[in-house]
């Protein structure tokens, strides 16, 4: 064999011999440990910040955003007007209590306000003891129309988000026969500047 031919059979095995070192090297080496991916029921299951404000009971439900309750430690009865919501009107008043009732007859919930209105009623963003703010349930249930008097302007747009998906899911007073409208025989409107203009004095000298 010349010296050539041996030079270059020494030279491939080497790079053969290299190849399966690299080879071997690459099959020990650790594989990086993958990060699991988040577990989403893991993630719903995360408890809520517990609602702030004063805790009171509910003693009576006047309408869908107005209701007397009980203050803390034996104290007197107050009536309450929920911020950001106002009645959805006589066409859909009746249900709209019913519903309200059902909510918050008899339970805890959480006022954050003290100002009060000329009807001497405490204006209050009210919160569910459990968690939740009762103007978006009330707007996501068609029984209350958003209304920023009053209420902080944060406090706005998750109403008038739940509103938007009440209209368009027809529940409550969106639905038939009302149509939005605030009495039976009014014209319904589909705009929410409208469905915020409606005053809410209405629920002011509703019971006593």
């Amino acid at each position: 064999m010349s010296r050539v031919a041996l030079a270059r059979l020494l030279l491939g095995l080497a790079a053969a011999v290299c190849a399966t070192a690299a080879a071997v090297t690459l099959a020990s080496a650790p594989v990086p440990a993958v990060a699991p991916a988040p577990d989403p029921a893991a993630a719903l299951s995360v408890p809520e910040a517990r609602p702030e404000g004063e805790r009171v009971v509910v003693a009576r439900v006047v309408d869908a955003v107005t209701f007397d309750v009980r203050l803390p430690d034996g104290g007197p009865i107050v009536r309450v007007r929920a911020l950001g919501v106002q009645p959805p009107g006589a066409c859909y008043g009746e249900q709209a209590t019913s519903f309200a009732s059902r909510v918050l007859d008899r339970r805890a919930v959480r006022l954050a306000g003290g100002a009060t209105d000329r009807f001497d009623r405490r204006l209050a963003a009210v919160t569910l003891d459990g968690g939740g703010d009762y103007g978006v349930l009330a707007a996501e249930a068609g029984i209350a129309r958003a209304y920023p008097a009053d209420a902080a302007p944060e406090a706005m747009p998750p109403i008038r988000a739940a509103q938007d998906r009440a209209r368009s899911a027809e529940r409550g007073v969106w639905g038939a026969p009302c149509r939005g409208a605030a009495t039976a025989d009014t014209p319904a409107s589909g705009s929410a500047e409208a469905t915020e203009s409606t005053s809410s004095e209405g629920s002011g000298g509703s019971g006593s």
